[in-house]
């Protein structure tokens, strides 16, 4: 976890256990200082040769923090919350993209996101970058079978609905999801992949009016899942 504000949201959530600051820079980086004697983390002068080494060629700012590996959930943890809205992704392996769709997840109240566990992009110090620090509120799934995986939580009552260009309906068509809805994205290439096509209740698209054709992976993910927080069924509903 590398810069300022990231390890400042490490330290906050409790996933940063050491802190590295650039000799000289105490001063300067005094909220991080501060921020790790309060959470009880050590922190360590280095040069900044050695922290250029442990970020890994990422822009540090003089403050590196040690994460401890990031706590993937069980999918069950993620339908505790009344009428569920989740986000399934098919096959995402940009770690970039998957950063940002962490980051609209978390930005629109979703419950939890679902990603498989290969083939796909996991939780790296790139995502946590991408994601500007939203992976440290972000609750993440890994399924060993995708299509399975909706299948039981369609069993369970939660609607699945495909983002595909082609869909039969309109995001903002959609109504309330009683029972809790899951907004499933494809990968960058070849979008949903026909297993997890047909598992899906619904295929709905996003209306474009200008000439592009299709949109990134990421920018389609926070539109819909800001489209499907808009209509979540209140609880008790």
């Amino acid at each position: 976890m590398v810069g300022r504000r990231f390890v400042l949201e490490g330290l906050d959530s409790g996933t940063v256990t050491r802190v590295w600051i650039e000799a000289g820079l105490a001063a300067k980086l005094e909220d991080v200082v501060s921020a790790a004697r309060d959470a009880g983390v050590v922190v360590r002068e280095a040069s900044r040769a050695t922290l250029d080494e442990r970020a890994a060629g990422a822009r540090h700012q003089g403050v590196v923090g040690e994460a401890a590996p990031f706590g993937y959930v069980e999918v069950e943890t993620l339908l505790a919350a009344p009428s569920p809205l989740l986000v399934a992704l098919d096959e995402i392996t940009d770690p970039h993209n998957f950063g940002a769709i962490l980051r609209s997840a978390v930005a629109f109240g979703v419950d939890g996101v679902i990603t498989p566990r290969h083939r796909a992009a996991g939780v790296t110090p790139v995502v946590v970058r991408a994601s500007a620090g939203a992976t440290e509120h972000a609750r993440v799934a890994l399924v060993t079978n995708l299509q399975r995986t909706l299948a039981e939580l369609a069993d369970r009552g939660l609607e699945i609905v495909g983002l595909e260009a082609e869909g039969t309906t309109t995001l903002d068509a959609l109504g309330p999801a009683p029972g809790g809805r899951v907004v499933v994205i494809g990968s960058e290439g070849r979008g949903l992949r026909r297993l997890v096509r047909e598992r899906c209740d619904v295929l709905a698209r996003i209306p474009q009016v200008g000439p592009v054709s299709s949109l990134n992976a990421s920018v389609a993910a926070g539109i819909a899942l800001y489209e499907a927080s808009k209509h979540r069924s209140p609880p008790g509903d």
